[in-house]
């Protein structure tokens, strides 16, 4: 989608226009994301942010009084004890959150929470959550990094098995990325206003069709919709077919197989630029220049990179 409230840069202008004079603070999947749609830290850093730091790092806010925090998911688990331990560091009298959607909890109540990690006299902020951090590899093909590690298991039922199961079935912790990805599926089709209809190839994909169908915040979305889109979710499994592989004889995939990845980076790969250089050494541990990556800033180089890639 080419208008801004749409657009994976777009997710990222509430975040933009807040980091004036504040310590942003970014978990893994949100920087990846930055990484592709917006420029980097560069981004943060032009709009009048002190620091970029990574949340689940020792470093506070050094002395800031204002800090922004972007969360690829809800406020829950590690995330939550992360921010708790920068604002409980005292220092901080205003900060921002953009974050998933929260289970069982609204806006007012998750800014009553910022107030009291905070302390008396602490303004909180939590910033409506528009299109997911999405990690744009380009204008057909979008990543979200927070949902990597999302695979079906090794056993899934035959389909249309007696037995097949249902998602309270999943273990724990892929029931809860399941949840997840419906609900940032959710947010990207609304801010594009689509009403989908949605098709299924796997078990776990039936699993994932059936959640979104009965998603509350989906229908009320759906009545409203002005576009309509037709999705089809395949399991990553069964892209070891030919007919719906990822891989083949291309540039993108000589790359993607053979270079290391981005170090902290699951989407990205790591170019050594040593050898561009008139430094010469032996110790491949030298890290004096930046590695390289396919993520560029610039948008011609950007687009004239990924058409010969991609």
């Amino acid at each position: 989608p080419s208008a801004s409230g749409t657009s994976p840069q777009g997710a990222w202008e509430p975040v933009l226009a807040r980091a004036r004079c504040a310590v942003v603070f970014l978990d893994a999947a949100a920087a990846e994301a930055l990484h592709w749609a917006g420029g980097g830290a560069g981004e943060l850093l032009a709009a009048g942010a002190l620091a970029v730091r990574p949340l689940l790092s020792n470093e506070g806010p050094a002395g800031a009084e204002r800090a922004v925090f972007v969360l690829s998911g809800p406020l829950r688990g590690g995330a939550a004890a992360a921010v708790r331990a920068v604002l409980g560091a005292g220092g901080v009298r205003r900060c921002a959150l953009l974050c998933g959607e929260a289970e069982g909890g609204g806006p007012g109540e998750l800014e009553e929470t910022l107030r009291r990690w905070m302390g008396e006299g602490g303004r909180a902020e939590v910033l409506p959550r528009g299109p997911p951090l999405l990690a744009p590899l380009s204008t057909e093909l979008g990543l979200l990094p927070v949902l990597a590690g999302l695979v079906p298991p090794p056993i899934c039922p035959r389909p249309g098995g007696p037995a097949e199961p249902g998602l309270g079935a999943l273990p724990a912790a892929l029931r809860d990325a399941v949840r997840g990805l419906v609900a940032e599926l959710d947010a990207l089709f609304g801010a594009m206003g689509l009403r989908e209809e949605c098709f299924a190839v796997g078990a776990l994909s039936r699993m994932l069709a059936a959640e979104l169908a009965g998603f509350a915040p989906a229908r009320n979305r759906r009545r409203a919709a002005a576009n309509r889109a037709s999705v089809v979710f395949v399991d990553r499994t069964l892209d070891l077919a030919g007919a719906v592989g990822h891989h083949g004889d291309n540039l993108a995939e000589k790359i993607l197989s053979v270079l290391p990845k981005l170090p902290g980076h699951k989407t990205d790969v790591m170019v050594n630029m040593v050898e561009l250089t008139a430094l010469q050494t032996p110790d491949e541990a030298c890290s004096i220049i930046a590695p390289g990556c396919l993520a560029q800033p610039k948008k011609v180089i950007k687009n004239k990179l990924r058409y010969t890639v991609l």
